[in-house]
């Protein structure tokens, strides 16, 4: 597994790219090898932010650990306390590129409507699903299950085109969410007939090799200059067609 690698920051904020296999942020305090951990070795000071959760310090978003890509920190109160307000109003967008099983034209039988054509837009409520409710399922307007004063999640399939990983045949996705939940991506790409190759919850046929889902990109709004910054990633070395 690679090291963390700091990608932009400034006094407020840092951008960081975590490597597959590293978790995001402890479970229990003073537990290594996580992400966060990693930061605040570097950055003592913001130990002192108080997040959604207090053990999760200044942790804006954050990635399975499976996943890799850029994770937005805020070394401030000051930045963090903005950045909650921005993500409840949609304010940060990410971008996520996967490489899935499936042409780009296959798309599953008797899909909601949202899905019959592509590139698009997926909206769905989410439920627990499976041993110990690791998995999630999304839940459609049309599902017994959906509530209607219940929270929908939104991604946005920017492009899809063919590929190849080690000789084997894939699609490729540009994928773009605001507010996320737990495997937004892996689950609606999973509902619409293209798991992620080496996904082990959602792709139990081809789980060789890391997940091939990375947070390639982000933006939002500074919290002091108020100006637009965006990053955007190299697609990750793969072969295109």
């Amino acid at each position: 597994m690679n090291d963390p690698v700091i990608h932009a920051e400034t006094d407020e904020w840092a951008l960081v790219v975590k490597p597959h296999g590293m978790p995001t942020a402890p479970v229990s305090d003073g537990e290594e090898g996580t992400l966060l951990a990693w930061f605040l070795n570097r950055y003592p000071r913001a130990a002192e932010v108080s997040g959604r959760k207090r053990i999760e310090c200044g942790l804006v978003h954050r990635l399975d650990t499976a996943t890799a890509g850029l994770v937005l920190i805020a070394k401030t109160q000051r930045a963090m306390d903005y950045f909650r307000v921005l993500q409840e109003r949609d304010g940060i967008e990410k971008r996520y590129t996967s490489y899935c099983a499936g042409k780009p034209s296959f798309i599953a039988e008797n899909p909601p409507e949202s899905y019959r054509t592509l590139p698009g837009r997926v909206s769905s409520q989410f439920r627990a699903w499976g041993p110990g409710r690791r998995e999630v399922r999304p839940v459609f307007p049309e599902d017994r299950r959906y509530r209607t004063d219940g929270t929908e999640y939104t991604t946005t399939i920017l492009s899809s085109e063919e590929g190849s990983i080690d000789t084997h045949p894939c699609s490729v996705f540009e994928c773009s969410l605001t507010r996320g939940f737990r495997h937004q991506v892996r689950a609606h790409l999973c509902a619409l007939g293209h798991p992620i190759i080496g996904d082990t919850l959602y792709n139990r046929d081809f789980t060789t090799g890391p997940m091939h889902l990375y947070a390639t990109g982000i933006s939002f709004s500074d919290p002091e200059s108020r100006v637009q910054e965006s990053f955007l990633l190299p697609q990750p070395d793969k072969t295109i067609r």
